[in-house]
């Protein structure tokens, strides 16, 4: 991977986490959302104000589908507040998973990646909320959605 993909990838992941934390710090939860870098630079953001997580997920999956259909998404993250396995962390169960796919990582076998994030819910006093994030675990897997 070239620089400037690692950097695009880095960009949108960053934008993602801090998206996913601030609304975490007002809520204490947030729902699944989409993040997309088309070939022209730009990101686009998918919501949609369906409750159930899981079906939430779904028609972002659509979304995401119908987009890459297109043909001009360069980098993708799809974005869930989750219960990171057990096989990855134990001491902190929350987490972002973040499921990261790159046009440019195609003709690898090893194409896409799930980051965990873990995060504890923190408030010193009658302070406001803050959420103290920790190390990202990456786990590499084949694409499941930018393909060739």
């Amino acid at each position: 991977m070239s620089t400037l993909e690692d950097e695009k990838a880095f960009m949108l992941l960053e934008q993602a986490v801090y998206r996913a934390q601030e609304s975490l710090e007002k809520t204490k939860h947030f729902q699944p959302f989409l993040m997309l870098l088309n070939d022209a630079g730009e990101v686009e953001l998918f919501e949609n104000d369906v409750k159930e997580t899981s079906e939430s997920y779904a028609l972002l999956e659509g979304t995401l589908k119908q987009r890459i259909r297109e043909g001009d998404i360069d980098v993708m993250v799809l974005v869930v507040d989750t219960i990171i396995p057990e096989n990855f962390v134990q001491d902190v169960p929350s987490g972002i998973r973040l499921h990261l796919e790159e046009k440019s990582q195609v003709d690898k076998k090893i194409a896409a990646r799930f980051l965990y994030v873990p995060y504890e819910l923190c408030r010193v006093g009658d302070g406001e909320m803050f959420v103290k994030l920790h190390n990202p675990i990456p786990v590499g897997f084949p694409a499941e959605y930018i393909v060739s």
